[in-house]
C-alpha cells in the first residue's frame, strides 16, 4: 500500500520588493510591491506583512470566499510597522468581508501600541475609511508568550534588534517542515569585521540558532557588497553575509527577499548569475534563489 503523501506548507509571494513599491517594466519579474508572504498549511491561514503585496492577496482571498460559506480565518504576522510592511493593509479585501476573522500579531515593545499605529494608518488625514469601518472581526495581538499554536502550526517568534525601530523574525513548524521569515535586519553588524558591538555575539549566535536547518528561509538581502558601505545602520543585510550564514546554518533553501527599489529584473538577474557562477557540483547543497512575486512553493 502506497503511503499517503505529507500535507505540505505553501508559501506564495505577493510582495517581495523593499523601502518602496516599484511598479513599472523594469520590475515585472521580481515583481514591484512591497513585503507579504501567505502560508496555507491545512485550513491554517497565515500571512506575513502588510505591505502592497496584500491587495492582490485580498482580492484572491474575496473572490474564493464569493463560492464558499465558510467563514475564513487569517493570521497576520508584521516583522515591524515600517510604512513598506504596513501601507497595504487599508486595500485589503477580505478585511471588508463579514465573516473573515483577522487576528494581526506584532511586537509589544513599539514605542506606542500596536493597534494605535495601524488605526493612526487609516486616519481621516491619511486615508478615507477608518479601521473599524473593516467588516471583518479583527483582533489585534501583541505577542508575549515564546510560542504560538494555530492548528498544526507552530509559531516561534524573536525580537531583531539591528534595525531602526527593530523587527521580529517568525518560524513556522508544520508536518515536520519548518520556513523562517526573517527580514529587516543587518546581519552585517553582527558578523562583518569592524562592525560588530557588545550585542553582537549574542545576537548571531540567537539568529544562528532560530534558522538552523529550516527548510526554507525568506531573508533580507536588500544590498550588494558593493552597496553595504554607504547604507550602513539602514537595518538591512548584505547578500553575501546572508549567503554565508545561511550556508553556516545548513539552511536547505534560501530565497532572496526585500529586493532594494533601485535594483531592475535586470541586476537581479544579474545578481543570481553571480550567486551561481562557477558553482557548479560544489559541496552546498542549500538551494539559492531571488522571491518572486507569484512565486508558490510546497515545502
Amino acid at each position: 500500500m502506497t503511503p499517503a503523501t505529507p500535507t505540505k506548507m505553501y508559501v506564495t509571494f505577493w510582495g517581495t520588493r523593499g523601502s518602496i513599491s516599484t511598479p513599472g517594466r523594469t520590475t515585472e519579474k521580481y515583481g514591484g510591491n512591497t513585503p507579504c508572504v501567505f502560508v496555507q498549511y491545512q485550513d491554517t491561514n497565515i500571512i506575513f506583512d502588510a505591505g502592497t503585496g496584500i491587495r492582490g492577496l485580498g482580492l484572491q482571498l474575496a473572490e474564493q470566499l464569493e463560492d464558499k460559506k465558510d467563514n475564513l480565518s487569517l493570521h497576520l504576522f508584521l516583522s515591524h510597522t515600517h510604512w513598506d510592511h504596513i501601507q497595504g493593509l487599508p486595500f485589503f479585501e477580505a478585511a471588508y468581508i463579514k465573516g473573515t476573522e483577522l487576528v494581526i500579531y506584532g511586537s509589544s515593545k513599539k514605542g506606542r501600541f500596536l493597534e494605535s499605529i495601524l488605526k493612526r494608518q487609516m486616519d481621516v488625514d491619511y486615508f478615507p475609511l477608518g479601521l473599524s469601518e473593516m467588516a471583518a472581526e479583527i483582533k489585534i495581538r501583541e505577542i508575549s508568550e515564546e510560542t504560538i499554536s494555530l492548528g498544526s502550526v507552530v509559531v516561534d517568534w524573536q525580537e531583531q534588534i539591528f534595525h531602526p525601530g527593530g523587527s521580529v523574525r517568525y518560524r513556522l513548524t508544520a508536518g515536520g517542515k519548518r520556513v523562517a521569515y526573517a527580514t529587516d535586519v543587518e546581519l552585517d553588524r553582527m558578523f562583518g569585521p569592524g562592525l560588530k558591538d557588545a550585542n553582537s555575539d549574542g545576537a548571531l549566535r540567537d539568529y544562528l540558532d532560530f534558522i538552523q536547518g529550516v527548510d526554507l528561509l525568506i531573508a533580507d538581502g536588500q544590498y550588494t557588497e558593493e552597496e553595504y558601505p554607504e547604507k550602513m545602520d539602514w537595518g538591512h543585510t548584505s547578500i553575501p553575509v546572508i549567503l554565508e550564514l545561511a550556508e553556516k546554518a545548513d539552511v536547505k533553501q534560501l530565497a532572496i527577499f526585500h529586493h532594494d527599489p533601485q535594483h531592475s529584473d535586470k541586476i537581479l538577474d544579474s545578481l543570481w548569475h553571480e550567486c551561481h557562477a562557477g558553482t557548479g557540483d560544489s559541496e552546498s547543497r542549500m538551494n539559492v534563489f531571488w522571491a518572486r512575486e507569484g512565486m508558490t512553493l510546497a515545502i
